[in-house]
């Protein structure tokens, strides 16, 4: 692991999380626009503290592990910065789940475990114990060589199917939940559907995450991760599928400019970035939707559409 400094600690553990947050927070804006015409506070601050909350804990954690190196320093000078900046936002996730019907903090609670416990070994032993007191003690020595700490990034392709389902399943009920919005809603936001966005933010955030695998395509395969380019032991496959997606996309919700415009936009950066391609730039993979979404903002503020 390369040794951690001063930019490095902050860029990973408080302005990664911040820039994933932004477009948390900018979809649910969207969502929340959509189901009753209006932005409110309390669902975008609950779903862009959710990420910071989620991310920068999982990246303190990685830069924990280099204690007793030469980044030992700087991670001891930083972290305190760090766990002011959690409680920040901890603080302001709790305020606004406060002022929500519980249903948003049942919801929040739900969407948020699996992202917190993503890289945490999961002791099963307990299961272990009653399925030997069902089956008899005889089997118990190979029960025991047979257990294993289960790791939820371990599965293959759940990265993937977790942070497209959070993105647009999670997001929309939390938005849901707190706005008590009918499930129909009786706001007109064309060319928006509600539905039509929950599947393309699912698929736009699902590429996202394999292009992010993409990217670490040699650190994974020789880590021996699962991750959907490892599996299909081809860069050009996993661009392939991914083109065929954003296409179906495209396709589907044609009569939506900004949903055909953020397609076609994902398409060019599957084929443009790559895994020697600078982390920096699959931001724009990340913001991909958020940039129409903003456009689509600006557009009607200033009464274009």
């Amino acid at each position: 692991m390369a040794t951690t400094t001063a930019s490095s600690f902050i860029s990973s553990v408080i302005l990664q999380p911040i820039i994933v947050a932004i477009s948390s927070a900018v979809y649910s804006s969207l969502l929340s626009y959509e189901m009753v015409g209006n932005l409110d506070w309390r669902p975008i601050v609950i779903c862009a503290t959710s990420d910071v909350l989620v991310i920068a804990a999982d990246h303190l954690k990685d830069q924990e592990i280099v204690t007793g190196t030469r980044g030992a320093a700087v991670i001891k000078r930083f972290t305190p910065l760090a766990r002011i900046f959690l409680a920040l936002n901890a603080s302001l996730l709790v305020a606004a789940l406060s002022l929500s019907p519980p249903k948003a903090t049942l919801f929040t609670a739900i969407f948020t475990s699996p992202a917190f416990l993503w890289t945490t070994p999961l002791d099963l032993s307990r299961i272990g114990t009653m399925l030997k007191r069902l089956i008899g003690a005889n089997f118990s020595q190979e029960m025991d060589k047979a257990r294993k700490p289960f790791i939820i990034k371990r599965v293959p392709g759940m990265k993937a199917f977790f942070s497209g389902t959070i993105r647009s399943c999670g997001v929309f009920l939390v938005v849901h939940s707190a706005l008590q919005s009918p499930w129909k809603s009786t706001h007109n936001a064309l060319p928006w559907t509600i539905a039509e966005t929950l599947v393309w933010s699912m698929v736009n955030r699902t590429g996202h995450c394999i292009m992010s695998d993409v990217r670490d395509y040699d650190e994974d395969k020789e880590a021996g991760v699962p991750t959907i380019p490892v599996l299909l032991d081809s860069l050009l496959k996993t661009r392939m599928i991914l083109t065929v997606v954003h296409a179906a996309i495209l396709t589907a919700f044609r009569h939506n400019p900004f949903i055909v415009a953020s397609s076609c936009f994902a398409i060019a950066l599957v084929w443009i970035l790559g895994k020697d391609t600078p982390k920096p730039y699959f931001r724009l993979s990340l913001h991909s939707q958020s940039i129409f979404i903003v456009t689509y903002a600006v557009l009607l503020t200033c009464g274009l559409i």
